[in-house]
């Protein structure tokens, strides 16, 4: 479980949607363009998951069975 970020173009820094999703259910987001309220500069953004990524809390196991 991570929680979906992108940069915000208006002063080029990441920021946290405060949406929490699975890597599963990331890769299943659609490619098309959504308007997402950017809480660090107060506008909406288009934004597309090709340019966001999940930040995670606690890393993954690796190698774990």
């Amino acid at each position: 479980m991570g929680t979906l970020v992108f940069v915000c173009p208006t002063p080029g820094r990441e920021v946290s949607t405060g949406v929490e999703v699975d890597r599963s259910n990331f890769r299943k987001l659609s490619r098309t363009k959504t308007a997402i309220f950017c809480p660090r500069c107060r506008k909406n953004h288009k934004l597309s998951v090709i340019w966001a990524w999940l930040v995670s809390e606690a890393p993954e196991a690796a190698g774990a069975a």
